[in-house]
């Protein structure tokens, strides 16, 4: 590959990548990377991409170039995936060059989170408490719901690096939060237990995972589609699973 060939082909697999790692459709990472590709003057543009994984390869000067890179790490950033479509939209235009729209696409790779993590769970343990209320609950459930809620949504951030199968670190941050209005419950036996568990696990709820899975099924990426499907179920199952186990508890 000439160097121009290898300029091509790393912008438009960390356009794809950084969208896949911040909860783009994989429909979407397909056309980004294809129109990068195309506008730069690739001929047979082909990508297959699934969650966890990219194929890219083109034609260039009558020569096929190939890769396939991993994703390891997932999770959901929709302002990267905004600024990436805001970037391939100026270069396929023509309002920047293809060395500008790299050193973009590693900037929008490299850029914190728009929110703070502090403001992150704290979010989290206030949506936590409000849909406890919304789910029957009164304002003295609110409290120890928020508490639950930021635990749920912080036990989520680390857990997983002590545990490399993502259902065992759903199911501890689900249990743990659980366990907290339980605990809080047998204090206050007045509180409405049901209401408090729903709204400490909502942090937990796939929302994203379903409509993405959606989306790739509808556009017609059905292994991808499937794939985030079954994430989506494994999720949930570990938060039933938690939930029963702490509800058993009452017996």
């Amino acid at each position: 590959m000439t160097v121009s060939d290898d300029l091509v082909m790393d912008t438009c697999l960390l356009a794809g990548e950084t969208m896949l790692k911040n909860g783009g459709e994989t429909y979407r990472a397909e056309q980004t990377m294809e129109m990068l590709a195309e506008a730069a003057g690739m001929e047979s543009v082909h990508s297959f991409v699934t969650p966890t994984s990219i194929i890219f390869s083109y034609r260039c000067e009558d020569r096929d170039h190939t890769r396939m890179i991993r994703i390891h790490d997932r999770t959901f950033n929709l302002n990267k995936v905004t600024l990436i479509n805001e970037v391939s939209r100026q270069y396929v235009s023509g309002k920047i060059t293809l060395q500008t729209a790299y050193r973009q696409l590693c900037e929008i790779d490299q850029k914190r989170p728009l929110y703070p993590v502090w403001l992150q769970h704290l979010a989290a343990g206030l949506a936590s408490g409000s849909f406890a209320i919304l789910m029957g609950g009164n304002m003295f459930d609110f409290l120890p719901t928020a508490i639950a809620g930021m635990m749920v949504n912080l036990g989520s951030y680390t857990f997983p690096a002590f545990l490399n199968v993502k259902f065992f670190a759903d199911f501890f941050a689900a249990f743990v939060g659980g366990l907290f209005v339980f605990l809080v419950f047998t204090l206050f036996p007045s509180l409405h237990l049901n209401s408090m568990i729903i709204g400490t696990m909502l942090p937990l709820f796939p929302g994203v995972a379903i409509t993405n899975s959606l989306r790739d099924l509808m556009a017609g990426d059905l292994m991808a589609g499937t794939s985030r499907g079954v994430e989506a179920i494994l999720t949930a199952l570990s938060v039933a699973i938690a939930t029963a186990l702490i509800l058993s508890f009452t017996r």
